[in-house]
């Protein structure tokens, strides 16, 4: 039980962070008929939903439920890390070493 709870902390922290990007990326925008902007609220929608569903795993306990979330972030943050490559090495590593921590906490969870 103690690694679901680690996995299922880290998703969480993961999922939040996510949210916090989307939320500066609004915040940036310069108006809200801006292009940037409507783009930024998708990306906050989704970050929120996933946020959301990451607080579940510690309503309802089911290993399944973390087996999947975690999948999506770990997805969430490598991809992350890719855009990153374009932008600059922290917004390229900080995401890739978040989606690693991720996958071995879910490896050692599954074990």
């Amino acid at each position: 039980m103690f690694y679901y709870y680690l996995c299922a902390s880290f998703t969480v922290i993961s999922s939040a962070i996510s949210f916090g990007f989307s939320i500066e990326a609004c915040l940036k925008s310069k108006s809200w008929e801006d292009v940037a902007f409507i783009n930024a609220m998708y990306a906050m929608s989704r970050s929120l939903s996933l946020f959301l569903g990451s607080i579940g795993l510690f309503i309802f306990i089911s290993d399944s439920y973390l087996i999947a979330l975690s999948a999506v972030m770990i997805g969430v943050q490598l991809f992350d890390g890719i855009i990153g490559l374009k932008i600059n090495i922290l917004k390229t590593v900080g995401p890739i070493l978040t989606a690693t921590g991720n996958l071995i906490l879910l490896i050692l969870f599954l074990r």
